[in-house]
C-alpha cells in the first residue's frame, strides 16, 4: 500500500516532467543552453539559446536519451531555435521565466516578476512581539494569480518565509535558489544538487544536511531536503514536494 501511494505521489509530483512532453519552458541555465544536432554530449553544437529564452518543446518518435548532470537526472529534449532544430538537456529547463539576474535579489521579488498578486495580504496577529512573556506572532499570507503562494511568520526573535510554488520539481528548486541572493548560503552557486545526507563547514560555519529519498531498485526518488546552521542566528531550510507543489521553508532565530 505505501508503494502504491508512493507512486501515486511520484507521478503527481512530476509537474516540470509533464510539461517537458510538448509543453513550453524556459531556459535556466546562466551561460545559456547548446542545442545540439544529436541527443550526445558529443554532438555538433548548432547554437546556443540564451538565458531566459521561451522555448516549445517537441515530440518525437523514440525513447528519451537520460543524462545526469550536476548530480541531477535529465532527458535530452527536441526543440527547434533560430530555424535549427536539434537537441537540448532539460535539466535547465524551468516552467515560469528564470529570475532577472541583474534585479532578483529574494525569492519575494521573483513572484513579482513573474505574476501578481491575487487578493489583498491576509494578516492574522495574536499577542505581542515585543514582549517575550506574551509570545506574540504574526502570519501574513499572500496568494497569487500563477497559484504561487508566500507565507510569513513573524515571532520574538524569530521569523520564517514559506513558498508554494506549482509545477516545480525538488531538482528545479535548487536550480531556482541557486540563482537568488537569498540562499546563498543554503545552495552556493558551484554547488551540486544535494544526493546524500552529511555534516560540512563553509569557512568556520559547520552545515547539517539531511536528503529524504526512495530507493527504487538503483533509482532514487527525492522526496526533501532539510539544512541547518548557525551564523551569529540558527538558521533552518526545508524543501519538499507537496503533491504537485514545491514548498520551501527559510527561517531563523536567535
Amino acid at each position: 500500500m505505501k508503494s502504491f501511494f508512493l507512486l501515486a505521489f511520484m507521478i503527481m509530483s512530476l509537474g516540470a516532467t509533464a510539461q517537458l512532453m510538448g509543453g513550453t519552458m524556459y531556459v535556466a541555465a546562466k551561460t545559456g543552453l547548446s542545442i545540439r544536432e544529436k541527443p550526445e554530449t558529443g554532438a555538433k553544437v548548432l547554437d546556443k539559446i540564451p538565458y531566459g529564452t521561451k522555448i516549445t518543446l517537441l515530440e518525437y518518435g523514440e525513447e528519451k536519451k537520460s543524462i545526469v548532470t550536476e548530480g541531477i537526472l535529465g532527458y535530452w529534449q527536441k526543440v527547434k531555435f533560430n530555424n535549427k532544430t536539434g537537441y537540448i538537456v532539460d535539466t535547465y529547463l524551468f516552467p515560469w521565466a528564470p529570475p532577472k539576474l541583474a534585479t532578483i535579489k529574494e525569492m519575494k521579488n521573483y513572484l513579482s516578476q513573474v505574476t501578481v498578486p491575487y487578493g489583498g495580504k491576509l494578516i492574522v496577529k495574536s499577542g505581542n512581539m515585543n514582549n517575550m512573556e506574551e509570545g506574540g506572532w504574526e502570519i501574513q499570507k499572500q496568494l497569487y494569480k500563477n497559484g504561487a503562494e508566500w507565507h510569513r511568520h513573524l515571532g520574538y526573535e524569530y521569523g520564517s518565509d514559506v513558498y508554494f510554488l506549482p509545477g516545480f520539481s525538488l531538482q528545479q528548486g535548487f536550480l531556482l535558489l541557486r540563482l537568488i541572493p537569498e540562499f546563498k548560503e543554503v545552495f552556493g552557486e558551484k554547488d551540486v544538487f544535494p544526493t546524500e545526507s552529511k555534516t560540512f563547514k563553509k569557512g568556520e560555519v559547520e552545515y547539517e544536511l539531511k536528503v529524504e529519498k526512495e530507493m527504487f531498485g538503483d533509482a532514487a526518488w527525492y522526496t526533501k531536503i532539510k539544512m541547518e546552521y548557525a551564523d551569529g542566528a540558527f538558521y533552518m531550510f526545508e524543501m519538499y514536494l507537496l503533491d504537485n507543489q514545491l514548498v520551501i521553508f527559510f527561517g531563523s532565530g536567535v
